[in-house]
């Protein structure tokens, strides 16, 4: 078992609203597996379970991965294939879509001004497999 932090993407910071829009974790792009940096690929099941999870206890933000909490995630939606299939959805990226509500205008400024280009998404008890690429 091990600590682990997800692939993030903003895409939208809203300053009328005081919201940031983007991607909390990645699992797909193209149809392919998304490998992160650090080689670490988050399936779309185990996407499923971890979301459900982080919003039933709370959906605290953070800043930078440490420190206390600078907001909320108030909306999420988990995007699968299946999930965009039933919706009659096309999709380039699979994963978890996210509304993140930060406490202060700091915060959100630096998302507004391209700072911060993530979410701050982690977890503990992850477990890591080995994938055979070929």
């Amino acid at each position: 078992m091990s600590e682990f932090i997800a692939t993030t993407d903003v895409c939208k910071a809203d300053e009328k609203l005081g919201l940031v829009f983007g991607y909390a974790m990645v699992c797909k792009i193209n149809g392919e597996p998304y490998f992160d940096t650090q080689g670490h690929h988050i399936p779309e099941d185990t996407m499923l379970r971890t979301l459900s999870k982080f919003m039933e206890s709370g959906s605290v933000a953070k800043e930078m991965h440490s420190g206390e909490p600078v907001g909320k995630y108030v909306f999420a939606f988990p995007m699968t294939d299946e999930i965009a299939d039933s919706l009659n959805i096309a999709v380039e990226k699979t994963g978890a879509l996210v509304a993140m509500k930060p406490d202060n205008p700091e915060t959100l400024a630096k998302f507004v001004s391209g700072e911060y280009t993530g979410f701050s998404i982690g977890g503990t008890n992850a477990v890591f497999e080995e994938v055979d690429e070929s």
